[in-house]
């Protein structure tokens, strides 16, 4: 029974990955929702794009870090944080 156990550092990954994931998603909350037009700015724009691409590469990561034990929650963070990652991505190609 005892040799289905997880060890502790890929736990430690998933959870680090779940709670970037979260914060992404409040950026993204406090971004759209958050700030009336006329207070939104390029500025804002690229300093939203620059932290959700940190908070997604991340997510990613260190879902991707903990795949070899726990394959089922590490692909959903993982399929979760690239579909989120493609905001900031379509975002700067309609800025180029």
């Amino acid at each position: 029974m005892e040799e289905n156990k997880i060890p502790q550092r890929f736990l430690n990954n998933i959870v680090i990955s779940l709670y970037l994931t979260i914060a992404y998603a409040v950026l993204i909350i406090v971004y759209l929702g958050g700030l009336p037009f006329s207070v939104s700015s390029d500025f804002l724009l690229i300093l939203f794009i620059a932290c959700s691409l940190i908070f997604s590469i991340g997510a990613i990561y260190f879902a991707a870090k903990s795949y070899s034990k726990t394959k089922i929650s590490s692909v959903i963070l993982i399929i979760i944080n690239a579909l989120g990652l493609l905001i900031p991505l379509t975002l700067l190609l309609l800025l180029i």
